[in-house]
């Protein structure tokens, strides 16, 4: 006579507490967000930030900061301000536009961001507007522990010329490209203070395995300055420097990659660059890739 065979189910509550967590360790993003739906014991589990590292947090209005208050995001790598920091250009609730990255928003963004120390990525930060009004602190403590950071003042590179196009489309196209320019524009420049002691940050310490730096203020305001006697002038450069010499070649060096482009004159000094070349030449520095434009 043949057997009948009961099948039972096991409910994954009764199994001990570190085989789930162990199973929630591998399931990937989509599934750890069905798994926690699933009962309130595994909500609880699956609420541990360790298991929402992979999470990119979109920030594009104040509200959006409560985001980044919740519990399973209290280890999160990557935030992504882009739309909140191209001009506010996105509609608020109301279907009004909001401006709120690019007045007081940014500096609420560095405060949340500075309780979440594990936050390395910041997508679209090179264009947020009002960093020089924020508490110098502050700004070094998010800027350092970041792992990439562009801190750059003017325009994006284009990719060639424009197209001109057929009558009808011409208007269209024009608005469409102004929106496109003053979306380049990179708003990130610094104040002396807040250059200075950036600097000495990262020539400490720091997170940072790839920086971009340009527009930034090297010289002190020449305006003062006697320019009837050209040659003097020239010989008070040395002392002229808003970041010495041996600030900007120890914080530069000690990042893995950089590039460094000069969109105005005074953006990096002749010493700056001879400081730099010579502790790469001389000391075994952290910088594998350089680039100079």
């Amino acid at each position: 006579m043949g057997q009948s065979h009961s099948q039972s189910q096991t409910h994954i509550s009764v199994l001990p507490n570190e085989v789930v967590v162990s199973i929630l360790q591998h399931l990937p993003p989509q599934e750890i967000k069905s798994a926690v739906l699933v009962c309130k014991s595994l909500r609880e589990m699956g609420e541990k930030p360790r298991f929402w590292t992979w999470a990119v947090v979109t920030v594009n209005t104040k509200d959006d900061l409560q985001k980044l208050k919740r519990p399973r995001l209290q280890m999160v790598q990557e935030i992504d301000v882009t739309q909140g920091s191209h001009g506010g250009t996105h509609l608020n609730r109301r279907g009004g536009v909001s401006t709120w990255m690019k007045e007081e928003g940014l500096a609420d963004l560095f405060q949340v961001i500075c309780e979440i120390p594990t936050v390395r990525r910041i997508r679209g930060l090179e264009f947020c507007k009002g960093i020089q009004g924020i508490e110098p602190d502050l700004v070094v403590s998010v800027l350092n522990s970041l792992e990439e950071l562009k801190l750059c003042y003017g325009f994006a590179e284009e990719d060639g010329e424009e197209d001109e196009e057929e009558d009808d489309e011409e208007d269209e196209e024009e608005d469409e490209e102004k929106e496109q320019e003053m979306e380049q524009e990179m708003q990130m420049k610094l104040s002396t203070e807040q250059l200075e002691l950036l600097f000495t940050a990262v020539a400490e310490k720091t997170n940072l395995k790839f920086l971009q730096v340009s527009g930034q203020d090297m010289l002190k305001d020449m305006d003062k300055t006697d320019e009837t006697d050209e040659v003097d002038e020239m010989d008070q450069m040395d002392e002229m420097d808003t970041i010495s010499p041996e600030l900007f070649a120890a914080a530069v060096s000690n990042v893995e990659e950089v590039i460094l482009k000069e969109h105005f004159k005074e953006d990096i000094t002749s010493k700056q660059f001879e400081a730099l070349y010579s502790i790469i030449a001389v000391e075994d520095r952290p910088v594998r890739k350089f680039t100079c434009l």
